[in-house]
């Protein structure tokens, strides 16, 4: 050991860790850590010894009064005020309360104050009720707040309903035992002989609740089926939808809506087995290849009247040179709509030489905007413009005034339904040439101009003049710049009998006169939007049966 380390143990003891250096020097000091503690856990011993003594010296008996008094403040602070408005409190009494006698302030009985005495406020006078009055008194409170509940739930239920395009009313026993039957359907084994349109109603109210899976669509198919609707196919895989050729073999039309588990063999399927097939219309039928498209236009040929596709961008341009080459001559009412597969002019461009006998088009939002233009559509009206009866051109930006002009205008005798949404470039000056003298046409029936920022108050007037007596439905939303002026017009010289669905959402012009105007002309409304106005208040005056949606007051 060296000697400075022999010379340092025996000096002082030797370092330890981080708490020896602390040890060693309070040593030093003369201060003993134990000791410290010892006297501060006495003097705690002494403290609480010294509260107990005290608080026995002062103790004495609660009074009744008292423990009244700390019986009705507890009871007061534990309690939550539901009903802030109410005409008395529970504020805490005093011990002259107590003791006196008190005369009911609603009664004039006499009676002693107990912790459940309400306390009122009467003509400028403050008292207590009796028991028998205060029993009254809380039951009356009670169905203030039922009756309240009551009609914030009815009020509810009054919304719900009107945004749902709903009326409130007693179902029938049909429609109860629909509604009934959709909601037990896990426990349904067979649906038996019902109607098609009943069948129709459970089979969307099922979609709706996405409840359409492989066991409950098996309750729609029947050997005697001519037309199948499934609105939601997204739970029915590809097994299943091969079931439709062997259960309905006298199909006739088929809509599948969301079928994103439709595959290549179940359409080849459709078309090898269902020979009655005439009309078939897909929403999202995304994994069907281009040589599927083709071969099932191939084995369909003349008798496909009818076919509607729209969501999926494997629908390409052969597959449309298949379908005009195949089915063109046959197709009555054709929809392509939303298929980012068509991105070539040249697919459409040949539309108008194999269509002949169209009564339907939709040629709604293209993949880009100039593919669909003024000369395709005036093509293909100068062929088909005496038999087509219903025209949608949603989202076909790159159409202008001409097709209008030299299109619709030149051809279209029979149309009776026409869509032109988001068309920013149809202004109110083409709408006012294209219905200013156009005899050929009698009137059109419904007519979406949503979102047609170029129109205006002479291009409606004009358009109202023409299909006055025959308009059962308009859409206006959006339509910025009508004024105040049309209404008043229309009050004055105009009358729309058969119209019943008018939407004017985000016409800012719109407020509660224009709405009373409405209601006067339009005797068979039923149906008024009116979403983005908060000029239209309820103080409107509407006729009996008229729904106004989209009123800030009209809020759940």
């Amino acid at each position: 050991m060296s000697r400075r380390r022999a010379d340092k143990k025996e000096n002082e003891p030797e370092v330890r860790g981080p708490n020896s250096a602390l040890t060693a020097f309070l040593r030093e000091q003369g201060i003993d850590a134990g000791a410290i503690r010892r006297r501060y856990e006495q003097s705690l011993l002494t403290e609480r010894n010294e509260q107990t003594s005290h608080l026995h010296e002062q103790e004495e008996p609660f009074q009744e009064n008292e423990i009244i008094l700390a019986a009705i403040e507890k009871r007061r602070r534990r309690r939550t005020d539901a009903n802030s408005d109410s005409s008395y409190s529970d504020s805490s009494f005093s011990s002259d309360d107590l003791k006196d006698s008190h005369y009911c302030m609603n009664c004039d009985r006499e009676f002693k104050i107990t912790v459940y005495s309400k306390k009122l406020e009467k003509d400028g006078k403050v008292g207590y009720l009796c028991t028998e009055c205060t029993r009254f008194q809380v039951n009356q409170e009670r169905r203030k707040k039922k009756t309240a509940f009551e009609a914030r739930k009815k009020r509810k239920k009054l919304a719900s309903a009107l945004l749902n395009r709903q009326e409130l009313k007693i179902p029938s026993l049909q429609d109860t035992c629909i509604k009934l039957l959709s909601k037990h359907i896990d426990d349904v084994h067979a649906l038996g002989d019902i109607s098609v349109v009943s069948m129709n109603k459970i089979s969307r109210i099922l979609s709706k609740n996405r409840s359409l899976n492989n066991r409950t669509m098996m309750l729609f198919l029947d050997v005697t089926l001519k037309h199948l609707e499934f609105w939601d196919c997204s739970n029915i895989d590809m097994a299943y939808l091969d079931k439709i050729t062997a259960f309905c073999p006298k199909l006739e039309s088929m809509t599948l809506n969301m079928c994103g588990q439709l595959h290549n063999s179940n359409l080849i399927s459709f078309a090898q087995n269902l020979l009655n097939l005439n009309s078939i219309v897909l929403n999202g039928s995304f994994l069907i290849s281009e040589p599927t498209w083709v071969q099932f236009f191939e084995l369909m040929n003349a008798r496909l009247k009818l076919f509607h596709v729209s969501n999926t961008h494997r629908f390409s341009g052969d597959s449309l040179q298949s379908l005009l080459t195949n089915c063109g001559t046959s197709l009555e009412s054709l929809s392509l709509s939303r298929l980012d597969g068509l991105t070539s002019k040249a697919a459409y461009d040949v539309l108008p030489y194999h269509l002949r006998n169209l009564k339907h088009l939709d040629l709604s939002n293209p993949f880009k905007e100039n593919l669909i233009d003024d000369n395709l559509i005036m093509s293909i009206l100068s062929v088909n413009g005496e038999s087509i009866e219903t025209l949608l051109l949603d989202g076909c930006s790159g159409l202008t005034d001409l097709f209008l002009v030299k299109g619709v205008k030149r051809y279209c005798s029979s149309l009776k339904r026409i869509s032109l949404e988001s068309l920013d470039q149809v202004t109110d000056s083409g709408l006012t040439q294209l219905f200013g003298g156009w005899t050929i046409n009698s009137g059109l029936i419904e007519v979406n101009l949503k979102r047609c920022f170029g129109l205006g108050d002479r291009g409606i007037l004009t358009f109202l003049n023409h299909s006055a007596s025959s308009l059962v439905s308009l859409n206006l939303n959006s339509v910025y710049s009508l004024s105040h002026t049309l209404f008043q017009t229309l009050s004055r010289t105009l009358k729309l009998p058969l119209l019943t669905a008018l939407d004017l959402g985000f016409v800012r012009s719109v407020d509660d006169k224009a709405i009373a105007i409405l209601s006067r002309t339009c005797p068979k409304l039923k149906e008024l939007e009116v979403y983005g106005n908060n000029r239209c208040t309820q103080g409107a005056r509407i006729r009996r049966g008229i729904k106004v949606l989209g009123r800030q007051s009209d809020s759940i």
